[in-house]
């Protein structure tokens, strides 16, 4: 289940989203971390049609990256936008329930505290989001649980997600300490450059088994062996449609299949019409 679940987590909130650039902001970050990131749509503003409608268009652009969409304790908004994965904390729904409503997604839980972490064990949460674990402007009044909550959540087996205060700088010691990965709000969502700043987290973060490559001159993550015939499936492109141009080579689409994809690969995809 680890390699599944992404390492960079994208934590939104309603001062976030009342900017009206979240989902552009998303997109971005999406196009330079690729799976490797799951974006958090959380409000406790918004009605449930409003958020729905906000998943969806998240959703849309997230896919193509093979990015994922969280939603935040609403189980019926993560099933209906299909998304990967739902967190919840200790006064939402149980694990159990949760699964019931959105039994696609994975179950993941806010912990703060070593009863929460052991609460979230006994329920058979998929993931812990564990924190705050250093001073952060979201929760201000909150005590900082320190790098050790982290080791303490991990003890509990389920895979760790560290928030709070977190940067690039502050990563490594996370990980070390047993998370799978980490969270950001203001560090990703307030950046002056989005993409930026998720490929300082992922640099900072145990290398994937994915590759960087350029797409129509955007970069992109990969999967690690992946061929040109996978990279359209993953971005949803019908091979049938698209003429494809490897490091300035033109292939044929019956060789699509054979052809590997290397670090640092520069790939233009141009979509045509009519029969073929």
């Amino acid at each position: 289940m680890n390699a599944a679940l992404p390492r960079l987590h994208a934590i939104s909130d309603d001062r976030i989203i009342a900017r009206g650039d979240v989902v552009p902001r998303a997109e971005a970050l999406a196009r330079a971390a690729g799976r490797s990131l799951a974006v958090h749509l959380r409000s406790r503003a918004l009605t449930g049609a409003a958020l729905l409608g906000l998943a969806r268009d998240l959703k849309e652009r997230l896919e193509p990256a093979g990015a994922w969409l969280v939603v935040n304790d609403r189980a019926d908004v993560a099933r209906i936008a299909q998304a990967g994965a739902l967190v919840s904390g200790t006064g939402g729904l149980s694990v159990q329930d949760a699964r019931k409503v959105a039994p696609r997604a994975l179950i993941g839980r806010s912990v703060h505290d070593p009863a929460e972490v052991r609460a979230a064990a006994r329920e058979g949460a998929d993931f812990l989001v564990a924190g705050s674990i250093h001073p952060t402007a979201s929760h201000p009044d909150r005590e900082p649980a320190g790098v050790d909550f982290v080791r303490e959540a991990a003890e509990a087996g389920a895979p760790v997600i560290a928030i709070g205060g977190m940067t690039p700088e502050l990563t490594g010691e996370a990980i070390q300490a047993g998370a799978w990965g980490v969270a950001a709000i203001r560090a990703l969502w307030d950046a002056g450059d989005p993409a930026a700043a998720a490929r300082a987290f992922l640099a900072a973060l145990p290398a994937e088994d994915t590759l960087q490559v350029v797409v129509n001159g955007e970069e992109r993550r990969a999967r690690r062996g992946i061929t040109l015939l996978g990279l359209l499936e993953d971005l949803s492109l019908d091979p049938r449609a698209v003429v494809v141009e490897h490091n300035r080579r033109i292939v044929r689409r019956d060789a699509l299949a054979q052809a590997s994809v290397g670090e640092g690969d520069r790939i233009e995809l141009v979509h045509f019409v009519g029969g073929g």
